[in-house]
């Protein structure tokens, strides 16, 4: 098992893979091969067949290899907040169960690509102690068939985004042009349908294992989230468990400075408005989407956004 932790050696644990050797270097994803966690708690903010009755057991993790320029969490995703701190792959084990304990409806990993081996770790000693609550893997989308088969061997369920159709619109959110976001989302996800399948729920309406598929929709960019329904429709079928966000904020907005596009620019610095969303709801109620969460417009800019600054340890929201 010691040898798990080698992926931090010459990281490609993301499709930037930066082959950076992260036991002595922060590799792109912004983190070093030291376990760092900003919090965890009873989360009662997910989607209600994640969420369960007593909360998800959520442990939000720093750094992110995607990168977003719009991030809801870029508190903790690229930059460190004082909360933040360093934790064995032990430590690790101790929240999960602690989490357990307190009765959370699962374990929710968010933003756990850069931290697999610790998970790996983690999750086979957390088994082997006796807990079999199920495992979310709370990801961006941004992953290599490779690593999904290493994380399909621990985790129950994915809760995966899928951010981009369009690859001008990912080209300009990511800001890269050396990577093909659309490529990598839809490759990704046909494999978690194929290896893990659609979400199922218990008796009591709660997520036991599969896949739902998140999406937030961006403001001015409703094409883009068209174009994300008809395809997930026609790949997968009305059946899939679909998650449609409202909640973007332009609070967290780091464009780049060179940032030439007036149109997106303008687009990302206000929130999304009530037919915006709408008209991404409409296309999904029409083609026949049978299990979608939808979302309220929030009623100020950070209504849905966690405030980790003021979060502790297995705080409850």
């Amino acid at each position: 098992m010691d040898d798990i932790f080698n992926l931090y050696k010459e990281c490609r644990l993301c499709p930037r893979a930066c082959g950076t050797d992260r036991f002595f270097a922060h590799g792109a994803c912004g983190e070093s091969a030291r376990l760092s966690i900003e919090t965890a708690v009873l989360h009662h903010g997910e989607e209600p067949c994640i969420s369960g009755s007593n909360g998800s057991g959520t442990i939000f993790f720093t750094g992110c290899g995607l990168r977003c320029i719009f991030c809801q969490n870029m508190e903790i995703s690229q930059k460190k907040i004082s909360g933040a701190a360093y934790y064995t792959e032990d430590d690790l084990v101790d929240i999960m169960q602690k989490l357990a304990d307190l009765g959370a409806a699962n374990i929710n990993f968010v933003t756990p690509d850069h931290y697999l081996a610790h998970i790996v770790y983690a999750v086979h000693t957390f088994r082997a102690n006796g807990y079999t609550i199920p495992i979310v893997y709370n990801c961006s989308g941004w992953e290599t068939v490779e690593h999904l088969k290493l994380a399909a061997q621990v985790a129950d369920i994915f809760l995966i985004d899928c951010k981009f159709s369009l690859p001008e619109i990912a080209e300009f959110c990511l800001r890269t042009k050396n990577e093909t976001y659309t490529h990598v989302i839809w490759t990704a996800l046909e494999f978690l349908y194929e290896h893990v399948g659609n979400l199922q729920l218990d008796e009591n309406g709660t997520a036991k294992r599969g896949v739902l598929v998140r999406h937030l929709v961006l403001p001015g960019m409703t094409e883009n989230s068209l174009d994300i329904v008809n395809e997930l429709f026609f790949r997968f079928g009305p059946e899939i468990y679909l998650s449609l966000m409202a909640q973007y904020t332009p609070s967290f907005l780091d464009l780049p400075e060179n940032c030439t596009n007036e149109k997106w620019r303008k687009s990302l610095a206000r929130c999304l408005t009530k037919d915006e969303y709408q008209s991404v709801v409409d296309l999904a109620l029409e083609l026949g989407f049978e299990n979608v969460y939808l979302q309220e417009l929030p009623k100020q800019d950070d209504m849905y956004i966690p405030n980790f600054a003021s979060h502790k340890m297995f705080e409850k929201w």
